[in-house]
């Protein structure tokens, strides 16, 4: 019976083999990192727009307009988010006016803004 000597792997194809597993598994775990970053900006658009749209409703379903800024909390429901409303009448037309509400998350020391503008005639 002979016994070959040059069966198995060497230490350095094992190495190497750990290196590519290791490449491997470090950019599945930054993907995954980016897909919760991205998972958490798209929650923040969706919420943001969702506070503005109902923003614009109270002020637009208001009996008169108040030209000026108004900022205040978004309650209880979303405890870390406030806004700003600016209206101020267009120049050209009186009862034009453009108003531009900005939605803002303060969270672990981090500020995130979101701003739309639209304008409405009454």
């Amino acid at each position: 019976m002979v016994i070959n000597s040059e069966s198995g792997f060497t230490l350095l194809e094992v190495a190497i083999s750990l290196c590519l597993i290791a490449t491997a598994l470090l950019a599945v775990f930054r993907l995954q990192a980016q897909n919760l970053d991205l998972q958490y900006e798209a929650q923040f658009l969706t919420v943001a727009k969702d506070i503005a749209q109902d923003r614009f409703s109270r002020i637009e379903s208001g009996e008169k307009f108040l030209e000026g800024t108004d900022t205040g909390d978004c309650g209880e429901d979303f405890p870390h988010f406030s806004y700003q409303s600016k209206i101020e009448r267009v120049l050209e037309n009186e009862r034009l006016y453009k108003i531009k509400v900005s939605i803002f998350q303060e969270h672990n020391g981090l500020l995130k803004d979101f701003s739309i503008e639209t304008f409405l005639y009454r």
